[in-house]
């Protein structure tokens, strides 16, 4: 089968939008829209207000453009939590490390898992390292000139969250637990909540829709207990996600006000559908968020 459809000018765009049903009250706004967002871009936020080709009765752009907003500031707000549990996971990876193998331990395969591709992690840290424009780097090569690697806590600096969600996996068993310990899970758990934390991560940092997304990895949630209260209904879409960043950032930044900006910006978009993030209907009375 071959693609056939025609590339539309901006007007044509608009026109083929009007066609179908949407309402477009300033002509000049959804034109700017157009051609800094793009028509693709938006598409997807067209689909909770369409029925097959054609949009809902009384559908405005203002309503697209709304969502499009909220997904927006949700992504940013989300990315702002992930950043500083990836700095507390990555503090604590080089801290234990360190301290039981030394500050070159990341450099002999003995000390991860079997199975772990540590040579390929060689050759990345190789990469990076030539990559980085970071003046600790430079000021180690050039005070010590013997030695072939980094320190850990230089090393891991370089490293994305995606590689050390990886190294998390491999530790010694009681590395992982000294670590998954603090946030009250077993590390089985929490190795598959830093996997989906750095995807997710991954999503936000390139502009991907984010609030109704079906996610292809998912954490993994404890039996409900006196440690473990939340009582999870699905791990598939964003709420599973919103509650570990807030388990979490009680350990790592217990005075900020995430949750209070969380809040607030769903509160300035009521017409968002819970239902789309698996959002449960009376989540502000959950334990985790009060």
């Amino acid at each position: 089968m071959h693609y056939s459809k025609r590339t539309l000018t901006f007007d044509e765009q608009m026109a083929l939008l009007r066609e179908r049903g949407l309402a477009i009250d300033d002509p000049v706004r959804t034109s700017h829209w157009l051609r800094k967002i793009s028509y693709y871009r938006l598409s997807a936020y067209f689909l909770p207000f369409k029925d097959g080709e054609r949009f809902q009765p009384g559908t405005e752009f203002d309503q697209i453009a709304g969502l499009y907003i909220f997904d927006r500031k949700l992504r940013l707000l989300v990315l702002d939590a992930i950043e500083r549990i990836e700095i507390a996971i990555r503090t604590a990876i080089t801290y234990e490390i360190a301290h039981a193998h030394g500050p070159f331990g990341h450099t002999d395969p003995a000390n991860f898992a079997p199975g772990f591709d540590h040579a390929k992690f060689m050759e990345e840290l190789a990469i990076e390292e030539p990559r980085s424009k970071e003046t600790f780097v430079d000021h180690f090569r050039d005070k010590y000139i013997s030695e072939p690697h980094l320190p850990i806590w230089m090393a891991s600096e370089l490293l994305s969250f995606g590689t050390i969600s990886q190294i998390y996996r491999v530790l010694a068993p009681g590395i992982k637990q000294s670590i998954a310990g603090e946030y009250g899970v077993d590390h089985k758990f929490f190795a598959s909540w830093l996997h989906a934390l750095s995807h997710v991560r991954n999503i936000c940092a390139h502009h991907k829709r984010l609030w109704n997304r079906h996610f292809g990895i998912r954490p993994k949630f404890p039996s409900r207990s006196r440690a473990w209260p939340h009582q999870m209904q699905s791990n598939e879409r964003l709420y599973c996600i919103l509650v570990i960043l807030q388990h979490m950032l009680k350990v790592v930044s217990p005075r900020c006000q995430w949750r209070t900006r969380l809040f607030a910006l769903f509160d300035q978009h009521p017409g968002v559908p819970l239902a789309s993030m698996q959002i449960p209907d009376d989540w502000h009375n959950k334990a985790i968020w009060r």
